[in-house]
């Protein structure tokens, strides 16, 4: 197997997990403090990570610190990208928020290329020009549906849902930005358990600092539960989250996102098992018709990563 269908598996391994991940802490989120999760997620993630990188002698660490503007900007996209998809979790549907979050990702690449900002930008036939008007199309349905008070779970209000939306999105895109400035960091040979262990330190210290000045006492964890959170957290946001970033340094950043919206389907059957939601057919239209359009496009572009076809503009 070569290194872009290893990365392509992971991809399709990431998007499974989804399901178990959003669904999860969808529900969790109506009761604990999202500030105090990710600042749990978060501290064992960098923690682990810098360790791993630490132990292997490689001075990666050195090396991602020795560049502080790109540091800090991957710090800076990573916060503001899961602080808002924690925040979409909380007030929508978690397949509306996995929809959003990684539909955006595609879009965002390819506004990137258009721009001429990625090194590796792919080359789209008219083809998949049209599948991704047509996921643009399926991810302001949903949006609409939730607006119109047609999703699965509708108990607050329209403004609340509405800025959440906006949130999502925005997190989506700058979740793929920071993709972009891991694969520099990758590209220029560092480990990706240095940059896991690096982009996360700003994360856990707003989250933390967010919690001690604005949560609440009700909504934080307790003791006994903490443990749970924790394996959690490792296991649904952190593990994912790392083979992403492995996925990213093997592949175009357009085929890593275009296969991390494969989640959506998977979290739409999870979540049916939370009896908070109720099922809705728009939804699961928008879903299916979001999945139709990036499977296909997956596919097209699974198939030129995987056979070497050159996606690298002429001239750079």
């Amino acid at each position: 197997m070569t290194s872009s269908q290893l990365g392509l598996v992971c991809l399709f391994l990431f998007a499974v997990g989804q399901g178990a991940r959003d669904a999860l802490f969808g529900n969790v989120f109506q009761s604990t403090s999202f500030w105090a999760v990710a600042a749990i997620a978060f501290a064992i993630s960098s923690s682990v990570f810098t360790a791993w990188s630490v132990a292997r002698g490689r001075g990666d660490i050195a090396k991602i610190i020795a560049r502080p503007y790109q540091l800090a900007m991957l710090s800076l996209t990573t916060a503001a990208a899961w602080l808002s998809f924690f925040y979409g979790l909380r007030y929508l549907e978690p397949a509306v928020v996995a929809t959003i979050f990684n539909g955006i990702g595609p879009l965002t690449v390819l506004f990137y290329n258009a721009l001429g900002l990625t090194t590796k930008a792919s080359r789209l036939s008219s083809f998949e020009k049209l599948l991704y008007v047509g996921l643009a199309l399926s991810l302001a349905a949903l949006a609409t549906a939730v607006l119109t008070g047609n999703s699965g779970f509708s108990t607050v209000g329209m403004e609340r849902q509405a800025g959440a939306i906006a949130l999502v999105a925005m997190g989506g895109a700058m979740i793929t930005t920071s993709y972009v400035y891991t694969k520099a960091f990758t590209d220029d040979g560092v480990g990706s358990d240095a940059v896991m262990g690096a982009r996360f330190m700003l994360m856990c210290v707003i989250a933390a600092s967010a919690e001690f000045l604005i949560g609440t006492s009700a909504e934080r964890p307790s003791l006994d539960a903490i443990p749970f959170l924790a394996l959690a957290t490792f296991g649904l946001i952190v593990v994912p989250s790392f083979l992403v970033q492995f996925c990213v340094s093997r592949t175009s950043p357009l085929a890593a996102n275009v296969f991390r919206t494969l989640g959506p389907v998977f979290v739409f059957s999870v979540q049916q098992a939370d009896d908070r939601l109720s099922f809705s057919g728009p939804t699961l239209a928008c879903v299916m018709a979001f999945c139709v359009f990036t499977i296909a496009a997956s596919i097209i572009r699974g198939w030129q990563e995987a056979h070497g076809i050159s996606t690298r503009r002429a001239g750079t």
